[in-house]
């Protein structure tokens, strides 16, 4: 088995996941940096992997489907973006050759986001980051996104290594501390982040166990998050509600 991550553009993640001569890319939004990882790593992808249909993650699934013959794959509830060859809604595991890729619905961020698991690891598109989620601004829906994170994210095993559509940890952090002062969690983690900036490389990936020490959406039923939503005169009555209040919160920060 064998794992690359690269970041394209700004601050976007692709992966490309393989076992042999069988591999898959999750998210390509940069055809170029794509087939040069896969060049790197010695295969040519068969399949391709999409969390959610925004053109930033989907950019370069018609020209590897072109020029590479791969399968692209994703939930028919984004399928007006990027028309995937395979629907996985449904599906809760994908057998791609060796390669055998957990399904786990995720609406909220987009109506078709998905995660994907393997190998103990979780890549959450733009639904989970390091230290945050993602906005609803277009075709979300804040009350969807509660849900997966109160029922399919918190039944995940706390092993699992968290791998995001972006890198945001730098800008989601500070948020985080400046709701829970005291998170020490947090604020180790945001220094090991700036210490692998600055010397040039990338955030070593954090387990979901990890998150739920530091990121608020994670931690919306905590005494700290909600006494906090309180005093910022927010007066949620269900983990959801808080959800949604604390979602509202960083959209305004």
């Amino acid at each position: 088995m064998s794992f690359s991550r690269r970041r394209y553009g700004k601050d976007n993640y692709l992966y490309l996941l393989a076992a042999d001569e069988d591999a898959a890319l999750v998210d390509p939004g940069d055809p170029e940096v794509a087939v040069e990882v896969a060049r790197r790593c010695g295969v040519k992808p068969r399949w391709i992997l999409h969390t959610h249909g925004h053109a930033d993650h989907t950019g370069g699934s018609s020209r590897l489907r072109r020029e590479l013959g791969a399968t692209v794959m994703g939930h028919r509830a984004d399928a007006d973006r990027f028309a995937p060859d395979v629907d996985v809604s449904g599906l809760p595991e994908l057998e791609l050759g060796r390669l055998r890729v957990r399904v786990h619905p995720a609406p909220g961020h987009t109506p078709g986001s998905v995660l994907y698991e393997w190998e103990g690891r979780l890549f959450t598109g733009d639904t989970l980051f390091w230290g945050g989620c993602g906005n609803c601004r277009h075709g979300g829906d804040p009350a969807r996104l509660a849900e997966t994170f109160l029922g399919t994210l918190a039944q995940l095993g706390p092993s699992l290594t968290v791998h995001p559509g972006h890198d945001y940890a730098e800008a989601n952090l500070p948020f985080v501390l400046e709701l829970e002062p005291g998170n020490r969690a947090a604020s180790a983690r945001l220094e090991a982040v700036r210490r692998a900036r600055a010397s040039g490389a990338e955030p070593e990936a954090a387990t979901l166990g990890d998150e739920r020490q530091v990121n608020p959406f994670l931690r919306v039923a905590t005494p700290e998050v909600l006494s906090e939503l309180c005093r910022r005169g927010e007066a949620p009555e269900t983990p959801k509600a808080a959800f949604v209040a604390l979602r509202r919160l960083r959209d305004a920060w």
